[in-house]
């Protein structure tokens, strides 16, 4: 009897196991991902950070392995009409964010511009508000390159622990798709102005896009 008993346990147990590992199986096969641990890219990890709107696209950009320029939710949007080339403006985007601590909401904008070809590009402008008055502090050649395959140059905001914009560039060589030596800025406020890190190779890389 006492063994009957035994084997309907250990039945029971194994059951449970398969039922467990099935959930899995089938989580995964949905798009589901397991959690990651530590840095994933260039993003700094929220883990320890407060969720805000101006970090999620951050985050879900770490578990889509997507990449994200860092902003979302913005407080102004408007779309334009693009010429008869499909050239022009697209689209204009504000964001609302007090990027130096000072307690004021500053100003970020991006605009995509189209030139009736694969090669669209973004454009960035920083304006700190000091009193009222919005001052642009934006840094010579805050936009991206963007070819139909591979992005020879993008910018990421980062807005957790503390402020900072990574920009990943590579050269043009031969074809928008030759690899080229791929190489990282960083830029940080300080008193209320850019600075810029040395340029730090990373690989020979098609896509930038890749490397964050």
């Amino acid at each position: 009897m006492k063994k009957q008993e035994s084997g309907n346990v250990f039945f029971n147990i194994l059951l449970v196991i398969m039922f467990v590992i099935i959930g899995v199986l089938i989580y995964i096969l949905a798009g589901g991902t397991m959690p990651k641990i530590g840095r994933t890219g260039g993003v700094q990890s929220p883990t320890n950070d407060i969720i805000t709107p101006s970090n999620i696209e951050q985050i879900i950009s770490q578990n889509t392995g997507e990449f994200s320029d860092g902003l979302t939710n913005p407080d102004f949007l408007e779309e334009y009409p693009l010429d008869e080339f499909g050239a022009g403006i697209a689209e204009r985007a504000i964001f609302d964010v007090d990027i130096n601590e000072d307690g004021r909401p500053d100003r970020i904008t991006r605009t995509r511009n189209e030139n009736g070809t694969a090669h669209f590009y973004y454009e960035y402008k920083v304006e700190l508000n000091q009193n009222g008055n919005f001052i642009d502090i934006t840094p010579d050649n805050f936009r991206t390159v963007e070819g139909a395959e591979c992005a020879l140059q993008k910018l990421q905001f980062v807005f957790v622990p503390r402020f900072h914009v990574v920009k990943i560039s590579r050269d043009w060589s031969e074809t928008w798709t030759t690899p080229t030596m791929a190489r990282r800025t960083v830029y940080t406020i300080n008193n209320n102005v850019f600075n810029a890190s040395a340029p730090e190779n990373l690989k020979v890389i098609c896509n930038v896009a890749d490397m964050f």
